[in-house]
């Protein structure tokens, strides 16, 4: 059995883990790192990032190694608690703090949490167990708002902290795991046609002068209704699609309207950063610059000058990869892509591997997970996404973050490194 284990044992995930952390703690050790002819110029501007991340690193490849070892029937069975105690949790949280409204920590004794990260757990394992019911079709209208209320929860309140970046997080885990049950082509669209007549109407509203003629709102307004004309069969689907979308790009604008100055302000730094460089912009600006001046090769290792002169803001965290990328270039940056990439791919392979719905559903959602995250973080330093806060997994700084991620990577190869079992 033993043999069996080590030999299937999933070192095409493993291996790929194992590297980004060691990635992540050597970009740390460079965050804070100050040649000593400068220090008595610069202060550090890691701090002790890196020796707690260690700690964090550590108690994660404890965390994998349970996770790796609880059998799958106790993960199904208990979904229902890995739910509801952060959920409890997030509660909690804005019960404490109902004046500031911003906290996002539970403190007990020395030990600090982010409810909302344990939550992401919950909402994977609470949809696989919905969704992996026999006669749980997700085109039956019981069973798809029970998953949107499973999502819904978490999201308002989180949002309520406020922490929209994290609360994206619970949608983006939503739709893949639906598609991968069978959820029709027709209410996928339905859904997720008008988050982009969302983005397009803001787009043309921050970003096209007055008299010019919005062409990326009409050539998708077009798309709409050509695919309204082809699913004319099912005439309620077909108008409930125009009627959303255009609804949509009708109430977007009164809305944006109605928005503070600073809120709308962000909304235009992301879609025009030079447009307030020293202002909302700064921080994408800056991140920019950080991950075009390392080229091809990179400055070299503790050689970045963006982070030694703190040009760069939350270098630990939100833009630990503008920190990577200047110091070790395209190259550099592009072997961390493909190392989470091969982490998704190889999960996307075992979902299909698996004879376990339950199983193939928890794969789904963890590949969401690591996806999405990558995918906004990413953008978000390069300017192709909105600064939202997400952190990437493995890299950047953070307790909660890394023991989560460490969980949902031991369940992934204890599914993978058993799936003649599951």
């Amino acid at each position: 059995m033993g043999e069996r284990f080590f030999h299937n044992f999933e070192w095409l995930i493993f291996i790929p883990l194992l590297a980004l952390i060691l990635i992540g703690l050597l970009n740390l050790y460079s965050v804070g790192h100050v040649p000593q002819s400068l220090q008595e110029t610069f202060q550090p501007a890691g701090g002790n990032f890196f020796h707690r991340q260690i700690v964090w690193v550590l108690a994660g490849v404890v965390v994998m190694g349970i996770a790796l070892a609880i059998p799958l029937r106790y993960y199904e069975v208990s979904a229902v608690f890995f739910y509801f105690v952060p959920l409890i949790f997030l509660v909690v949280v804005l019960l404490l703090e109902p004046a500031k409204g911003s906290s996002r920590w539970i403190v007990l004794g020395g030990f600090r949490f982010q409810p909302s990260e344990m939550m992401k757990i919950g909402v994977i394992f609470l949809l696989a167990r919905l969704l992996s019911g026999k006669r749980n079709d997700p085109n039956r209208f019981r069973i798809i708002t029970l998953s949107f209320l499973i999502v819904l929860v978490p999201f308002l309140l989180i949002i309520k902290q406020p922490d929209l970046g994290t609360a994206l997080v619970f949608p983006a885990l939503l739709f893949p795991v639906l598609f991968w049950r069978g959820l029709n082509e027709s209410i996928l669209i339905l859904f997720l046609s008008p988050v982009i007549s969302a983005f397009l109407t803001i787009y043309t509203a921050s970003t096209f002068q007055r008299g010019a003629y919005p062409y990326p709102l009409l050539i998708f307004f077009l798309v709409i209704l050509v695919v309204a004309y082809r699913r004319r069969q099912r005439l309620f689907q077909s108008i409930s699609l125009v009627v959303i979308n255009l609804g949509v790009m009708l109430l977007v604008p009164n809305l944006i309207s109605r928005m503070k100055l600073y809120q709308q302000r962000r909304i235009l730094a992301f879609l025009k950063p030079e447009s307030d460089i020293l202002g909302m912009g700064w921080q994408v600006y800056q991140s920019k610059v950080a991950i075009g001046s390392g080229g091809f090769g990179g400055k070299g290792f503790l050689q970045g000058t963006q982070k030694l002169l703190a040009f760069l803001p939350e270098r630990h965290s939100d833009f630990v990869y503008s920190v990577l990328s200047e110091e070790s270039g395209f190259i550099g940056s592009l072997v961390v892509i493909l190392l989470y990439t091969l982490i998704v791919t190889r999960g996307l392979y075992l979902a299909t591997k698996v004879k376990n719905r339950f199983a193939s559903m928890t794969i789904i959602g963890i590949c969401s997970y690591f996806a999405f995250h990558v995918i906004i973080n990413v953008g978000m330093t390069i300017g192709l996404a909105p600064v939202t806060g997400l952190p990437l997994p493995l890299l950047s700084y953070g307790g909660s973050s890394m023991l989560v991620t460490c969980f949902l990577a031991g369940v992934l190869m204890n599914f993978g490194s058993n799936f003649y079992e599951y």
